[in-house]
């Protein structure tokens, strides 16, 4: 009898944690992308952040946001990466004397290209507001800081796009500056 109930559990929790992956993967990784510049890197950092919460799922399951938990995880790896990197990069810099070249992310669509501009943190507040749909609340509980810098971040990179924004749309529809286009 025990387990025909464990049985029961087992898949009742699979398959909530299937919904869940098949909900939030695509935006998870496409919110990431902007905030690491890399595709790639975002997506191993998703997959790797939901194994990590499937290995765990019995009690990360019963978290009030289990979401919340893998893009804290996956925020985290690829802040790991981004350091990793870095020494990497440091260390062969120091073996060699030949400049580094630096290398786009591809599949970057106009907003993200956009963002590209921003410093990090503004990026990834700006991400994970506009792309991902989190709330001030949230984002600062995902970066691990206060809420009033989360909205000094968006507030600095709607200031800092504004007139890039604006410049595109004048060259665009051809709109004299001070009048808007409808």
């Amino acid at each position: 009898m025990g387990t025909i109930d464990d049985d029961l559990v087992r898949a009742r929790t699979r398959t909530e944690f299937d919904q869940i992956f098949t909900e939030h993967y695509a935006r998870l990784v496409r919110a990431l992308t902007i905030v690491a510049g890399d595709a790639e890197a975002a997506a191993d950092a998703v997959q790797e952040a939901f194994v990590k919460a499937h290995l765990r799922w019995r009690k990360i399951s019963r978290y009030d946001d289990p979401v919340g938990w893998v893009r804290r995880v996956a925020i985290n790896q690829l802040r790991d990466d981004h350091r990793r990197t870095g020494r990497k990069r440091k260390a062969l810099s120091r073996l060699s004397s030949r400049s580094e070249t630096t290398t786009h992310a591809t599949d970057i669509d106009e907003f993200d290209r956009l963002l590209a501009e921003l410093p990090r943190q503004q990026r990834a507040t700006t991400a994970l507001f506009y792309v991902d749909g989190l709330t001030v609340t949230e984002i600062a509980d995902a970066l691990e800081i206060a809420e009033g810098t989360v909205k000094s971040h968006l507030h600095d990179a709607r200031n800092r796009l504004r007139p890039v924004l604006e410049r595109e749309h004048r060259h665009r529809y051809g709109t004299p500056e001070g009048e808007q286009h409808e």
